[in-house]
């Protein structure tokens, strides 16, 4: 039988998250993702099926997030951000989202022919950003779709490639969550769905370099070399895999104009690094004085001038900008209990998804993998950026959840199998 209207619903929600905040461009008055994501919820909260297949069990995760987007929410509330489009935004695509997405995984992806959709789902997605990610990096600017990609005044860090988030960092945690979910594919799959994935594979990682993102390519690479540890069979091919990147990363110097020198570039700039300094040493001052309560749910850029301080060692490059380290944003803005929440619902999530001793059973211990590679991404960059991102935040608490499917429910009987 066909998966049921919800599923269709949240994959839906994936696809045009890579549009969100942009829909105007597209001359869509209202964002698709928000639709599809409330239709899916809607539709999985009055199919019977869904629930007598699939029940979810409390866990202590559960909790930390309720209670940190109350926190949040009271915080925004309390100091008037929940109403505005910024405060509003973020609450929902950094938080409750992503968190949504992770609690429902268990039931709405509950069987491996739903798994294999959202794969296909994500090799689809990775060849798009891939294809999008070599056209803009080769200034193709009348083949790149949609055609706001390529206007400067649109989004950050034009030049780089920025796919349809027009923000790089976003493009290459994509491209690498792409590039993973490709690789679980290459394997799963045979015939035809076999070789795009490989090509997607490639692609995505291509994407992922292009994006000139540094802690993208710092995390791709802790990701895969953690996903090959952990699994007894990819051990001994990490020297292969480590032959084929380099290969890979030759190839496109060879054949992409300009690339080698905008990746040395890249990794050379240090300005970067000094506003991360500011922000995070502001968000360290705030946290001092009210360790309680912080400043207030996205607050933090509309007084970050009160709390930066010229050093001695680096100047101040840029003050209006938002904390560049996740933890220390929610201390800033929510206070202790707010990053400690934070905190309770990585561990509980993401990372517990990577370091559980057991092996999930059946397909699940190959997303277990693909859940560790996202998770080291993210995890990088959270440590290095705000990462407002819709998709990436998504992906990443989304995989965790089917990760997790054990952990967070209980299969029972009588369900239609068929679904």
């Amino acid at each position: 039988m066909r998966p049921p209207a919800y599923v269709w619903c949240f994959l839906a929600t994936i696809v045009f998250n890579i549009f969100s905040g942009y829909w105007d461009f597209l001359h869509v008055p209202i964002g698709l993702d928000r639709i599809a994501f409330a239709g899916g919820a809607v539709l999985l909260l009055l199919d019977p099926w869904a629930w007598s297949r699939q029940r979810l069990r409390l866990r202590p995760i559960h909790l930390a997030m309720a209670g940190l987007v109350l926190v949040a929410g009271v915080s925004a509330v309390a100091h008037g951000t929940l109403l505005s489009t910024y405060g509003m935004f973020a609450l929902l695509d950094r938080h409750v989202v992503p968190f949504a997405m992770f609690c429902v995984a268990p039931v709405v992806f509950s069987t491996r022919a739903r798994r294999d959709l959202l794969l296909k789902t994500l090799v689809l997605l990775g060849l798009y950003l891939g294809i999008t990610a070599i056209l803009e990096t080769l200034k193709l600017w009348s083949l790149v779709w949609p055609s706001y990609i390529g206007d400067e005044s649109v989004g950050i860090q034009f030049g780089r490639a920025r796919g349809p988030f027009v923000a790089s960092e976003a493009m290459g945690m994509a491209c690498s969550a792409c590039f993973f979910a490709a690789a679980l594919a290459t394997a799963r799959f045979r015939g035809g769905w076999r070789a795009l994935s490989a090509l997607v594979v490639a692609l995505a990682a291509g994407g992922a370099l292009m994006s000139l993102t540094r802690s993208v390519w710092l995390g791709t690479v802790l990701g895969v070399l953690a996903a090959m540890v952990i699994n007894r069979r990819l051990r001994r091919l990490i020297p292969a895999a480590l032959v084929a990147g380099l290969v890979l990363v030759g190839i496109l110097f060879a054949t992409v104009p300009g690339l080698q020198a905008s990746v040395g570039e890249r990794a050379g700039t240090v300005r970067s690094v000094h506003d991360r300094y500011n922000t995070n040493n502001a968000a360290l001052r705030i946290l001092e004085q009210e360790p309680l309560t912080g400043v207030g749910w996205m607050r933090f850029l509309d007084v970050s001038q009160d709390w930066v301080r010229q050093s001695e060692g680096y100047p101040i490059t840029n003050v209006n900008i938002e904390v560049h380290n996740v933890v220390l944003s929610r201390a800033a803005e929510l206070g202790v209990p707010g990053a400690a929440l934070f905190i309770a619902c990585v561990f509980c999530g993401p990372w517990r998804a990577a370091v559980q001793r057991r092996y999930p059973p059946g397909d699940l211990s190959e997303w277990r993998g693909v859940s560790i590679g996202v998770t080291a991404v993210w995890t990088v960059t959270i440590m290095l950026s705000p990462v407002p991102y819709p998709l990436p935040n998504t992906l990443t608490w989304l995989i965790a959840g089917i990760a997790l499917i054990p952990h967070l429910s209980i299969g029972t009987r009588g369900a239609d199998p068929g679904r």
